[in-house]
């Protein structure tokens, strides 16, 4: 029985690379990697949406933030812009910065009203990605976020912990081997270096929601480590990544990270199209 599933997922895989043009090599994934969207080009899914300025600039937003309003009452603003160093070669770096604004209404929300004010998230990470062949390419890069608490109507700002701002320092690694066109295997590491004071518990049990959390970095039983092992499809027009792993959560808009260990699941999925231009490839990629 197992040789038959066996069978029958390489059946697939090679049938899915049929669909594939031989560029598809040169689409490769922009989170975790220094690599950006080729200017014009878009790509736009259920979880983020992302657009090439130029090739060597990239823009985007988180879509679930924005949709966080049935439960905080207002949406979560949030972009995110990425510039990637103008070379060729194998060896890619970039560098990201994003802000989010959590407006007065979701921090009372959060807190059960018992806490007022607003909260400006600001991220950045650094990446560096190196192609040793069209299959295989490597990519490490570390997360900085910034959570500043700001005076609300009442003057008063609202507070994390007795403190005003906090701050969490990551690295991570991120391998990908391309077995053809479509199929690549993957796998993320990362380890949370420091997280200051901060205290984000929730717990709400009005009638249409109960939330409950637990992202304080003070905790005795503070976790660092995070592996999630997965995969990713690339077609001409969509591409499709997921893994789960075991370990420290991070709030992808907030970076902020769980005290805990917990189940992860790295998912995405995204349709691209051209806007404007025909762009060039935005990787070279080794021994092409």
């Amino acid at each position: 029985m197992r040789a038959y599933v066996t069978l029958g997922v390489c059946a697939a895989t090679l049938a899915l690379a049929g669909l594939a043009h031989a560029d598809q090599f040169e689409n490769p994934r922009t989170d975790y990697t220094a690599y950006t969207r080729p200017g014009g080009r878009a790509a736009v899914g259920p979880l983020k949406v992302e657009l090439g300025i130029i090739d060597e600039i990239t823009v985007g937003t988180f879509v679930v933030p924005w949709l966080a309003f049935p439960v905080l009452k207002v949406p979560i603003p949030n972009t995110y812009v990425k510039f990637r160093a103008p070379f060729s070669g194998p060896f890619s770096l970039a560098a990201r910065g994003g802000v989010s604004y959590l407006a007065d209404k979701a921090i009372a929300e959060l807190s059960d009203n018992s806490k007022s004010g607003n909260a400006l998230s600001l991220t950045a990470d650094v990446d560096a990605s190196y192609r040793f062949s069209r299959a295989v390419s490597v990519s490490v890069g570390m997360d900085y976020a910034h959570l500043q608490a700001i005076a609300g109507d009442s003057g008063e700002a609202a507070s994390l912990e007795g403190a005003s701002s906090a701050h969490t320092y990551s690295v991570r690694a991120f391998g990908e081997w391309r077995l053809n066109s479509v199929f690549a295997i993957t796998l993320l590491f990362r380890y949370l270096i420091y997280q200051s004071p901060i205290d984000v518990n929730a717990n709400s049990d009005s009638d249409s929601t109960s939330v409950e959390g637990d992202l304080s970095a003070e905790s005795t039983i503070q976790k660092h480590f995070t592996l999630v092992p997965g995969v990713s499809f690339v077609w001409d027009r969509w591409e499709l990544s997921g893994g789960v792993g075991y370990g420290v959560f991070y709030i992808p808009s907030l970076g902020l990270a769980s005290a805990r260990s917990l189940p992860v699941v790295d998912f995405a999925v995204a349709y691209r199209f051209d806007l404007w231009g025909t762009p060039a490839s935005n990787v070279s990629v080794a021994g092409k």
